[in-house]
């Protein structure tokens, strides 16, 4: 599938914007049918972070089971990095991590700007996203949004919000978020959003602590299944619950570290030869001048992990041309940490992660919808990059989306064939 065009669907002043941040990929006018906003359809869309595809398989699912049963099930292929960050806004706008700026969970920007995660001021300073989210794309169009912890909803992209949005809290618990998500919808017609996205950090959590093999990992997805049931219960008591699209995705998979594996790259290189470094199983660095090709000839040589100039990352990757990777791109092998510690590497070693090449199953995710634009007991095979997600939506609301990097003709299969 030809997934590297951006497409030009409107005129607006803030698809404008979004076109900007698509980096250095050409942009397209994609050839679409002319939508119109359906005041009578309503998609809610819920992200379990983690949720690696074959969770479900290896567990006791009822409510997963019976989306099967009654909508589309397949797996997404997460955008590279397979992080958490990135991946989110990727769903968000359609974009690659390349064009819509988060390009890692931890980077440094045009301005010399440090992103990451837990900096809350980082996380909610708008220059450093980029393309046009769906809740904007919803609000162009006059429709109401909401989000619950959705990544990007809690800053001020293009000047706004979704009409509800939430800062992040891990003590909110998982019920009461679905509560609230129930209550939007049964709002008055005038208030209710058409668009709501929510979002749960397990069994991501588990799963680094754990690993995915672990017992208690699989008891945390069958927990988010319960939250799955508990949600589409009280979803199936609204008097609008025929009209409401459920959408279930997650960000990556998860994948056990081999301690054996792990490469510390101090051992290879001085620390104080780069401006800065970002690592994991996703690493970029940021040589200072002239040390480039030396650090690069030295990293050839390192067991377990592939580097590459950013402009040579393997094109399938969409990946390497944004100002805000850092000059050297290291793809570790499946397992494989990476840290930059000259103290040695750490003692409470993580158990598992993500952030490896997203050709590897382990790091494909959940993807399964069920509602009216959706058809009974459909199976998909192949996994579909997340980035689909997007035009989706835009088509289950009728709304013209944004500029970004998905397949509209695959999005569009994706839906139930009206007659």
């Amino acid at each position: 599938m030809k997934s590297s065009l951006c497409a030009l669907l409107c005129t607006s002043v803030l698809t404008a914007a979004a076109i900007t941040g698509c980096g250095t990929s050409r942009l397209h006018t994609a050839s679409v049918d002319h939508l119109t906003p359906r005041q009578d359809r309503y998609v809610v869309i819920l992200s379990l972070d983690g949720f690696r595809a074959d969770y479900q398989g290896r567990c006791t699912t009822p409510n997963l089971d019976a989306m099967d049963k009654e909508g589309l099930a397949g797996c997404f292929r997460p955008s590279y990095p397979t992080l958490t960050f990135p991946n989110h806004y990727s769903m968000a706008t359609g974009l690659y991590p390349n064009n819509h700026g988060l390009v890692g969970n931890e980077f440094w920007d045009e301005r010399g700007a440090h992103y990451r995660l837990g900096d809350r001021k980082a996380v909610e300073d708008p220059s450093f996203y980029k393309g046009e989210p769906l809740w904007n794309v919803a609000r162009r169009h006059g429709m109401k949004s909401a989000s619950f912890f959705w990544v990007g909803s809690e800053t001020a992209i293009g000047g706004q919000h979704p009409d509800r949005w939430k800062k992040f809290n891990d003590k909110v618990p998982y019920t009461d978020r679905a509560d609230s998500v129930l209550s939007w919808l049964n709002l008055p017609a005038e208030e209710r959003p058409h668009l709501v996205m929510w979002y749960i950090e397990e069994p991501d959590h588990t799963g680094h602590h754990e690993g995915p093999e672990s017992p208690k990992t699989l008891r945390m997805v069958e927990k988010m299944d319960s939250i799955i049931g508990y949600f589409r219960n009280g979803l199936a008591k609204l008097p609008i619950h025929k009209q409401v699209d459920f959408i279930l995705v997650a960000d990556h998979g998860m994948q056990s570290f081999d301690r054996s594996r792990s490469v510390n790259l101090a051992d290879y290189l001085p620390i104080d030869s780069f401006e800065h470094v970002a690592t994991g199983p996703f690493t970029h660095l940021y040589p200072k001048k002239g040390y480039t090709e030396t650090a690069y000839k030295i990293l050839k040589n390192v067991p377990h992990i592939s580097v590459y100039h950013k402009n040579e990352v393997p094109e399938r990757l969409h990946f390497g041309s944004s100002p805000r990777i850092g000059d050297l791109v290291l793809i570790a092998d499946l397992g494989t940490q990476i840290f930059f510690r000259p103290q040695g590497i750490p003692k409470d070693f993580l158990h598992a992660g993500h952030g490896f090449d997203n050709k590897n199953p382990e790091m494909y995710a959940i993807f399964k919808a069920v509602g009216p634009d959706f058809q009974s007991g459909r199976k998909i095979t192949n996994p579909i990059p997340n980035i689909t997600l997007y035009p989706l939506v835009c088509r289950i609301l009728g709304l013209q989306p944004g500029a970004h990097d998905a397949d509209e003709a695959l999005a569009s299969s994706l839906l139930k064939k009206t007659k």
